[in-house]
């Protein structure tokens, strides 16, 4: 194998770094070849341990998935299974497209909150997300949906009562990538359809990750993607399936 030379820089996770060496071998995303990239994939693990580098536990999980799908790989199949067994490869590869449109879409909301973000006219350190927010969208009601999972989630061990002021402090300190969570809504709505907007807050499994998904709820809603409705107090969410952009950037 010829030797790679990686730019040691932090990915956002191994799905990043996967997408990183199919492109850098110009493969097919559908056609992965498994060993190849799984040697260069344990390749820049490796040289992230030599220079001390902190490994997460996600990029190990995903090694093991890629020598699993390796060995699959390799097992003789039963001529009879061979048309209905899925490709060891499959699921690997739609997780990748789905990560891949979601980082476009991320790049796209970046780009549109560049342009119109310096047309707000308010001091250049208050950003007010309301006047981004289409009309008809009441933030009061996101933010009231915000602080009801604050105080009565107790599975999440840094969660605890916040008052109004609180919420507002929260929201200024964003630790968990919001581009990352912009994926996992639009996710968890292409999978369950209209969800509540608290059954999403409730996949947080910290302060942070809780905050990142509201964010990332409010930029989803600033452009359209998602769409808002309200029943019995419940705010409400949907995939926003006529958006011009649907289908291709996610």
């Amino acid at each position: 194998m010829s030797d790679l030379n990686f730019r040691l820089e932090v990915f956002e996770g191994p799905l990043d770094l996967l997408l990183s060496l199919i492109a850098k071998n110009k493969v097919d995303i559908y056609d992965i070849p498994i060993a190849l990239i799984l040697d260069q994939y344990m390749e820049y693990i490796e040289q992230m341990r030599q220079m001390d580098m902190e490994i997460a536990g996600e990029f190990i999980v995903m090694a093991a998935e890629l020598m699993l799908i390796k060995s699959r790989m390799l097992l003789p199949r039963p001529e009879t299974e061979e048309k209905d067994e899925e490709d060891p490869r499959a699921a690997l590869a739609r997780a990748l497209i789905e990560y891949k449109r979601a980082k476009e879409a991320a790049a796209f909301l970046s780009d549109q909150y560049g342009i119109y973000a310096g047309r707000i006219a308010k001091e250049p350190e208050v950003l007010d997300t309301r006047s981004d927010l289409p009309e008809h969208i009441e933030l009061s009601l996101l933010e009231k949906a915000l602080g009801r999972v604050l105080s009565r989630n107790s599975r999440l061990p840094d969660l605890a009562r916040e008052s109004e002021l609180a919420i507002q402090r929260l929201l200024s300190a964003k630790i968990v990538p919001v581009s990352a969570k912009i994926f996992t809504v639009m996710r968890l709505l292409r999978k369950n359809g209209t969800m509540d907007f608290e059954d999403i807050l409730m996949t947080a499994h910290s302060r942070s990750e809780l905050i990142a998904i509201f964010s990332a709820t409010l930029e989803l809603l600033k452009v359209q993607r998602v769409t808002m409705d309200t029943l019995d107090g419940r705010v409400l969410l949907t995939l926003n399936l006529t958006h011009p952009r649907e289908g291709v950037a996610v």
